[in-house]
């Protein structure tokens, strides 16, 4: 199933900047259609789309640079999926509670490439299950051959030396290939402020919506530093790419009606 992502990506690609007014007509259609389908049946993204809150309890205590606690967006719920996970914290959107696996596929269905579900305790995708179900066949394996042979130890030495370097090294590689984004692939985090971008745009009609491309917005590679990505956030948040994308408009602009589909209620 094609997330929100890919659909909006598809129609940035129709076109490329600078357009003409009856292609930043097209593309400003296309993006609020793809929303408006796409908000029928998720109330995350209803809830972004009117500027609901996503949160849980508690989040005054995780919230140490101001940030989580504000109007929702992808980039703000990625950060609280992030927080909650290993906890399995319930969340409300608006007013209604919500499990917190069912608001990571709420957003999986927006921002591919997430991996934000919660983990249990024996999932494979733990290290700390991964290591000790190696290392406990390892011994286990060491100690058999041990009995077998004429040498009074409880394991066998070079087994468990050879035995337990490679499958230590099979486990942290099988881990985080399960745990981890798929690193050829967009990272969440830059997908989920584009499509901030974009619900920004949408939400006051404005036509810059028609180039509101992934290209426009900065990223920090290779690692991720908060102080950047909440900065870029908050960037958005008080439509601070207006002037920008506006340059690669018509003179006067286009606009499109807002569908009725995306304007339900979370």
């Amino acid at each position: 199933m094609d997330t929100l992502y890919t659909l909006l990506r598809s129609a940035d690609h129709r076109y490329a900047p600078p357009f003409t007014p009856a292609q930043a007509a097209e593309l400003v259609a296309h993006k609020k259609a793809h929303v408006a389908q796409a908000a029928a049946d998720n109330p995350l993204l209803r809830a972004i789309l009117q500027g609901a809150t996503v949160t849980y309890d508690g989040i005054e205590r995780d919230d140490r640079r101001g940030f989580l606690a504000g109007p929702a967006s992808f980039f703000r719920v990625h950060e609280i999926l992030r927080r909650t996970g290993r906890r399995n914290r319930s969340l409300r959107i608006g007013d209604e509670r919500y499990a917190h696996d069912v608001v990571a596929g709420f957003f999986d269905r927006c921002v591919p490439n997430a991996k934000l579900h919660h983990r249990p305790w024996f999932s494979p995708a733990r290290y700390t299950t991964t290591l000790a179900l190696v290392w406990g066949v390892t011994l286990l394996i060491a100690h058999l051959v041990a009995r077998d042979s004429q040498e009074p130890a409880v394991f066998d030495g070079y087994v468990a030396y050879h035995l337990g370097i490679g499958g230590t090294v099979l486990a942290l590689v099988t881990t985080a290939l399960k745990r981890n984004r798929d690193v050829r692939r967009p990272a969440p985090w830059n997908s989920a402020l584009y499509l901030d971008l974009n619900i920004d745009l949408l939400r006051r009609d404005h036509p810059a919506l028609a180039a509101a491309r992934k290209e426009c917005l900065p990223q920090q590679k290779p690692f991720k530093t908060p102080d950047f990505y909440y900065a870029l956030a908050r960037r958005i948040e008080a439509h601070g790419f207006d002037r920008e994308l506006s340059e690669h408009l018509p003179a006067k602009g286009v606009t499109a009606p807002m569908p009725r589909a995306s304007q339900g209620t979370a």
